[in-house]
C-alpha cells in the first residue's frame, strides 16, 4: 500500500471496530474480486469479436499463432500484414499462403533449430522435402500448432537472401489451454460469412450483458455490505467515545468547549465513516480492477504494458504528498467547524438575549468571521482533492501515449495485430480511469485519520476512576472537613482556592457568600470530586474522599445549580433522573414539597409533558422547582444549593425557602446565595474573597466583625428597598 504506517495510526485503530465484522468484509472483498474479473471479461470478450469483424485470420489463426509462439517460440504476423513483410515478388503474389517470421524467442526451439527473423516458411512436414507440395497459410499454421509434440518438425523455409533451407526442430509441449481451445475451435467455421459474424456479435453481446448484470448485482452487494460495516463500526466508535466522555474529569470540559466535543461526535465521525467506506469500497474495488486489467494487458503485450505502468511510482509520490497536506488542512477545518457549532449553540440558545439587545448584526458579523476561516480551509482542501484526479490522469495518459507510440511501430512492423492494438488502448484507458478514481483515496483516508485523531482524544483521555483499594463511603453522619485545600484551574495563572480550612458538623447548614469569582462554586464542586484539589484533603466522616469510590461519594449529594439542567424528556423522568425506578407516588410527593405539583398538573399531559431542549416549554422558576424536586426525591445526605432560588418569583420564594428548610433538616447543606436575606438563618455563614475564607459566623456576628459582609449586606438591602418601592408604585 502507499500509505505510511505512522501517518495512519489513528485510522488503523478505527479498523479495530471493523474486525468483528470480518465475515461481511471478506464477502465484500470477494464480491469486489468477481466484479473486477467480470469487468475485465467484458473488455477481453471484445478481442475475439474484433478478430472476426476486422477480417484478420479469424479465431483459428489467432489461437494457432498463440500456440505456435508457446511451442516453438515463433511470432508470425497476422494475415492482413503478411503482404507488407514479403518483399520478394514471387512470395508477394501469394503472401496469403505463406508465413513470414516476425520474431523468435531467444531460447526458442525454432532459433536453436536454425530459423531466423524474416524467414518465410514454405512447408511443414511435407511428404517429400525435395519437391514439397504447396501448403496454404491455414495448413501451415494448423500443422505447426497441432503437430505431435513427441515428433520433431521438418520445415522448409526461404531465407531473406532467397536461399531455401531444410530444418528439423524440436518443440515444447502445448500450453495448458491448447486442448480446450482446439475443441472449441471445432465448432467455429474457418470461413467467416455474414451469418457467422452476426452470430458472433450476438454471442459476445450476450456474454457482456450477462457479465454486466452480474457485476452490477455483486457491486450492489459489496457496497451495501461495506456501508453496513462502516455504520456499525462508527456506532461502536461513538459508543466508546460517549462512554469515555461521560467519565472525563470536569477539568477536561473546562479547557475543551462542549461544542468541540459535540463536533467530534458528529462531524468527525461522519468523516471517519467516509474513510471506512472508501477503504473497503473504492480502495479494494479499483486496485482489483487494475490488477485484472494489467493481467489482460500483459497477456496481450507485456512490453507496452510495462512502459505504461512506469507512471505508477510517480503517482505514488504525488498521492503521498497530497495526503499529508490534506491531513493538516482537515485538522484545521475541523477545529473551525467546532467553533461554528459553539457559536450557533450560544446564539440560538440565547436568542432572547440576542433579540432583546438587538445584537443580530453583531452576531452575524462574528459568525461570518468564523465561517470565512472555515471557508478558506475548505478551499484549500478542495484544491488538494481537485488536483489529485487530474494529476494522476495526466500521468496515466502520458504513460499510455508513450506506450501507444511504441505500439504504432510494432503494429506497422507486424508484431501486433490491429484488434490487439485497439483492445490494449481500451484496457489502458480503463486502467487510467481506475487510477484517477484512486487519486482521492489517500487524501480521503488522511481526512478520516485526522478526524479519528480528534475522536481518540476523547477515548484516550484518562477518565475518572476509583483509586486502588477504594472503600465504600457510608451515608454521611458525623462531619465534613476541608484541610489546607488549594486549587487552580488548568491553564489559569492564579489560585482559585487558597489554604481552605473548614469543618462542618453533620446536619449543619452552611451559607457561603462573597463577591463573584471568590471561589464559592469551586469550593462546593470539590466535595463530589468534580475537581481534585492540588494540595490538601477533604474528609467526610473521617475518610479522605480521594480514597473512596466515586459512586458511593456522589450518592451522598443532591445538587441544585443556578443554571437549571434538564433533559429533553418528560417532567416525571427529569424528577426521577437519579432514581429511574421511582414510582409515581414518590415523584408526586417530591413535586409537592418543591411546590411544583400545581403547575405540572396544569400542563397538557401533566407529568408526561415533554420539557423540550433546554427546558424551552417551561419558565425559569418552574425549571428550578423541578430541579429541587429532583434533589428531594434523591434523598441525599448532603445538599448543595448554588443560587437555587435565583429564578423563582417573589410570591413562591417564601414557600420554596420553607420547603428547602424542612427538607434540609437533619442533612448537611451548603447554600450559595447572593441574596443575603435568604441565608440569615443558616447555622454558619462563610465569607470568601479571592479564594480565601476571610470570616465565618452568624449573621449578626459577621455584620460586626467582617467589613466585606457588611458591605454586601448593605448594598443588597438598599437594592431590595428600591425594588420594593418600584413594585408598590
Amino acid at each position: 500500500m502507499l500509505y505510511g504506517k505512522v501517518d495512519m495510526v489513528y485510522f488503523r485503530r478505527v479498523l479495530g471496530y471493523v474486525t468483528p465484522q470480518y465475515k461481511a468484509v471478506i464477502l465484500s472483498v470477494l464480491c469486489a474480486l468477481v466484479v473486477a474479473m467480470l469487468f475485465t471479461l467484458s473488455i477481453g470478450a471484445l478481442l475475439p469479436l474484433m478478430k472476426v469483424i476486422i477480417g484478420e485470420e479469424g479465431l483459428h489463426g489467432w489461437v494457432e499463432r498463440a500456440v505456435i509462439k508457446h511451442r516453438c517460440g515463433i511470432s508470425f504476423a497476422a494475415q492482413e500484414l503478411q503482404e507488407t513483410l514479403t518483399d520478394n515478388k514471387e512470395t508477394s503474389s501469394r503472401s496469403d499462403e505463406t508465413l513470414a517470421i516476425v520474431n523468435l524467442r531467444n531460447d526458442s526451439p525454432a532459433k536453436q533449430g536454425g530459423l531466423e527473423p524474416g524467414d518465410i516458411i514454405l512447408a511443414v512436414n511435407p511428404a517429400n522435402l525435395q519437391s514439397p507440395e504447396e501448403f496454404t497459410r491455414e495448413q501451415l499454421l494448423t500443422e505447426l500448432a497441432w503437430a505431435d509434440p513427441t515428433e520433431p518438425l521438418h520445415i522448409l523455409a526461404r531465407h531473406t537472401s532467397g536461399e531455401i533451407k531444410t530444418l528439423t526442430i524440436e518443440t515444447d509441449n502445448p500450453p495448458i489451454y491448447a486442448s480446450s481451445a482446439r475443441w472449441l475451435l471445432d465448432f467455429v467455421p474457418r470461413e467467416h460469412g455474414v451469418a457467422f459474424k452476426r452470430n458472433c456479435i450476438i454471442l459476445v453481446v450476450v456474454i457482456i450483458l450477462a457479465a454486466t448484470i452480474t457485476r452490477c448485482l455483486l457491486r450492489f452487494l459489496q457496497e451495501y455490505l461495506i456501508r453496513r460495516v462502516s455504520f456499525s463500526a462508527i456506532m461502536m466508535l461513538r459508543a466508546e467515545a460517549y462512554h469515555n466522555a461521560l467519565r472525563l474529569p470536569m477539568n477536561f470540559f473546562s479547557k475543551d468547549k462542549f461544542s468541540d466535543v459535540i463536533s467530534r461526535f458528529v462531524q468527525d465521525s461522519n468523516r471517519i465513516n467516509i474513510g471506512i467506506t472508501t477503504l473497503f469500497g473504492k480502495t479494494v474495488r479499483e486496485p482489483l480492477k487494475l490488477i485484472n486489467l494489467a493481467v489482460l494487458a500483459f497477456a496481450l503485450n507485456s512490453t507496452m504494458t510495462f512502459i505504461v505502468i512506469t507512471g505508477a511510482p510517480v503517482a505514488a509520490v504525488i498521492i503521498s504528498r497530497l495526503g499529508k497536506k490534506m491531513k493538516k488542512v482537515t485538522r484545521r477545518s475541523l477545529e473551525s467547524w467546532a467553533k461554528i457549532l459553539g457559536h450557533l449553540q450560544g446564539t440560538l440558545f440565547g436568542i432572547r438575549v440576542v433579540k432583546g439587545y438587538h445584537q443580530e448584526n453583531n452576531e452575524e458579523k462574528s459568525f461570518n468571521i468564523i465561517h470565512h476561516r472555515l471557508l478558506k480551509q475548505q478551499f484549500r482542501a478542495a484544491k488538494i482533492e481537485a488536483a489529485s484526479g487530474p494529476l494522476l490522469e495526466s500521468i496515466s495518459i502520458i504513460a499510455a501515449c508513450i506506450g501507444m507510440i511504441f505500439a504504432s511501430f510494432w503494429l506497422t512492423k507486424g508484431d501486433m495485430e490491429t484488434s490487439v492494438f485497439f483492445i490494449l488502448v481500451m484496457t489502458f484507458a480503463t486502467m487510467a480511469e481506475s487510477g484517477r478514481k484512486l487519486g482521492n483515496v489517500y487524501p480521503r483516508l488522511q481526512v478520516a485519520n485526522a478526524s479519528a485523531q480528534r475522536v481518540y482524544q476523547l477515548i484516550d483521555n484518562p477518565t475518572e476512576t476509583d483509586p486502588p483499594a477504594a472503600k465504600e463511603l457510608p451515608r454521611h453522619q458525623h462531619s465534613l472537613e476541608f484541610k489546607n485545600v488549594n486549587f487552580r484551574y488548568p491553564n489559569s495563572e492564579t489560585q482559585t482556592l487558597v489554604n481552605i480550612n473548614l469543618r462542618v458538623k453533620a446536619g449543619d447548614s452552611i451559607a457561603i457568600v462573597g463577591p463573584n469569582g471568590s471561589g464559592k462554586t469551586t469550593l462546593v464542586s470539590l466535595l463530589p470530586r468534580f475537581f481534585d484539589p492540588d494540595k490538601g484533603s477533604i474528609y467526610i466522616d473521617g475518610q479522605n474522599i480521594a480514597d473512596v469510590t466515586l459512586r458511593s461519594l456522589r450518592q451522598q449529594f443532591g445538587i441544585v445549580n443556578q443554571q437549571t439542567i434538564v433533559f429533553n424528556d418528560t417532567i416525571a423522568a427529569n424528577i426521577a433522573y437519579a432514581d429511574p425506578d421511582a414510582d409515581t407516588d414518590r415523584i408526586i410527593t417530591a413535586s409537592r414539597k418543591a411546590y411544583a405539583h400545581e403547575f405540572i398538573e396544569a400542563t397538557p399531559k401533566g407529568y408526561d409533558t415533554i420539557i423540550g431542549e433546554q427546558g424551552s416549554t417551561l419558565s425559569g422558576g418552574q425549571l428550578q422547582r423541578i430541579a429541587i424536586a429532583r434533589a428531594i426525591l434523591h434523598d441525599p445526605a448532603i445538599l448543595i444549593f448554588d443560587e437555587a432560588t435565583s429564578q423563582i418569583d417573589t410570591d413562591s420564594e417564601a414557600k420554596i425557602q420553607q420547603a428547602i428548610h424542612e427538607f434540609a433538616r437533619g442533612r448537611t447543606s451548603f447554600i450559595i446565595a447572593h441574596r443575603l436575606s435568604t441565608i440569615t438563618g443558616a447555622d454558619r455563614i462563610v465569607v470568601m474573597d479571592q479564594g480565601r475564607i476571610i470570616a465565618e459566623g452568624k449573621h449578626q456576628e459577621l455584620l460586626k466583625i467582617c467589613e466585606l459582609y457588611r458591605q454586601l449586606f448593605e448594598i443588597q438591602f438598599v437594592a431590595e428597598r428600591e425594588n420594593d418601592k418600584m413594585a408598590e408604585s
